[in-house]
């Protein structure tokens, strides 16, 4: 699946191909999937834990390596910084953290406070899992400083 976002444009909702500035991908596969989306200039933060699809656990097809998904990143972009996102959002209390996680290391990005990410969060997060889901934040941050 893919999302464009766009911040402080207004020319169009979608990222033409090659221009995009960031690429934030959930699975390396996907990351490889959407790379040439990337500008030359872009960077991509990918979780390298990857999400087998259905022809794979069935014997159909292979996933590629992940160094080798990594190495076709590069090609795209200036800089890629991979994580494995989930075992840091388990390290820090919760496996489904894991998008916190990368939203941590999408923060230092962005033009968007940490305050107000974090406020944010707290508005969509149960009560009961805010301190993991910050925890998750801090160590996605972490990782691209």
């Amino acid at each position: 699946m893919i999302n464009h976002t766009r911040i402080g444009c207004s020319f169009s909702p979608l990222v033409a191909l090659g221009s995009a500035d960031l690429l934030v991908a959930l699975e390396p596969g996907e990351a490889l999937r959407f790379a040439r989306y990337l500008s030359p200039e872009g960077v991509a933060l990918v979780n390298t834990r990857p999400v087998l699809p259905a022809t794979v656990t069935a014997g159909l097809a292979c996933y590629p390596p992940i160094p080798e998904i990594l190495s076709a990143l590069r090609e795209h972009c200036r800089r890629v910084v991979d994580m494995d996102a989930t075992a840091l959002a388990s390290q820090a209390g919760t496996a489904q953290a894991m998008n916190v996680v990368m939203l941590g290391a999408l923060s230092s990005q962005i033009p968007l406070s940490e305050d107000d990410l974090l406020c944010s969060l707290a508005q969509v997060v149960p009560a009961r899992f805010l301190e993991a889901n910050k925890r998750a934040f801090a160590l996605g941050k972490a990782e691209v400083e």
